[in-house]
């Protein structure tokens, strides 16, 4: 009986302590900085800076590739061979695969239900990447039953995704959209 009244006594002593000790302007506001609506805020900019990054990647990417071919294509336009032009531009054009931009709104409702923890548009994190997805040709409605009670047989070598039920439907048919145009 002691026991019961004194830990429920330092369970409401402990909650107390807590209100009490974050119950300044301050903390509040540092606290909704955090976890509130500056999280989101941080979080956008990271993804506008992690973008940024990978666009200037691919304009860096790209003249060093076209001058490489442009002197074999030269070579072969002056010899009269054409297979020689052919062959240099194939490796570039498997090298870098045609990315896509992610959309605003599908941007916005991958951030909203944290898809983007383990999921990427082109890059494997913890789930497969969006591309790959996409490469499985699932229909929206299958996407949309598979967020909401996965199948981890549909992806070995990969952990198993915990059911998303919370999800919306028609965000779930915006998302699958977009995964099926990539």
């Amino acid at each position: 009986m002691t026991l019961k009244k004194s830990t429920s006594l330092a369970i409401i002593a402990l909650a107390a302590s807590v209100w009490i000790g974050c119950s300044s302007k301050e903390d509040k506001e540092k606290y909704d900085h955090f976890y509130g609506s500056g999280s989101k805020a941080r979080e956008e900019t990271a993804l506008v800076t992690l973008q940024n990054e990978r666009k200037n990647a691919k304009v860096e990417a790209t003249p060093a590739t076209q001058p490489a071919a442009t002197p074999a294509a030269t070579g072969a336009a002056a010899t009269g061979d054409t297979t020689a032009a052919a062959k240099p531009a194939e490796p570039a054009a498997a090298a870098a695969p045609k990315r896509k931009p992610v959309p605003a709104d599908v941007s916005a409702l991958l951030n909203k239900h944290a898809c983007l923890a383990c999921h990427q548009p082109y890059d494997k994190v913890i789930g497969p990447a969006y591309a790959e997805v996409a490469k499985k040709k699932y229909s929206a409605d299958q996407i949309v039953e598979l967020v909401h009670s996965p199948k981890p047989e549909h992806w070995p070598g990969y952990p198993p995704m915990a059911p998303m039920a919370h999800v919306p439907k028609g965000d779930i048919v915006v998302i699958a959209n977009w995964i099926n145009s990539l």
